[in-house]
């Protein structure tokens, strides 16, 4: 089973729960509250499909269209994926080299 396979069955199982709790439907604040969480994670999931169907080797062909800010945010999910968890934001930008005699960025102790 691939795993967009999986992410679509997730996704049934997700929406018949759903769909069972709304018929249920009792209206304490804990059914309603876990009702709410159950739709937060079938949107979270159909993220995640929407990804997983990008990323799949059919849709590469359409990468090379790309502008570039659509490519760094890639990079920058591909990173933030290889290296979760982590403690530090993933970035790709780096800080311009200080210019010689340039002393303003070094902080003085009194």
């Amino acid at each position: 089973m691939t795993k967009t396979e999986q992410l679509m069955q997730e996704r049934d199982d997700l929406q018949a729960k759903i769909a069972s709790a709304r018929k249920a439907g009792s209206g304490s604040d804990r059914e309603a509250s876990d009702l709410k969480m159950m739709e937060q994670e079938l949107l979270a999931l159909e993220q995640r499909m929407a990804r997983a169907e990008k990323s799949s080797p059919e849709s590469t062909d359409k990468l090379k269209g790309q502008s570039a800010g659509d490519k760094l945010d890639k990079k920058l999910d591909a990173a933030l994926k290889d290296s979760f968890p982590g403690s530090d934001p993933v970035s790709f930008i780096e800080a311009a080299p200080a210019k010689p005699g340039d002393d303003a960025h070094k902080t003085r102790l009194p």
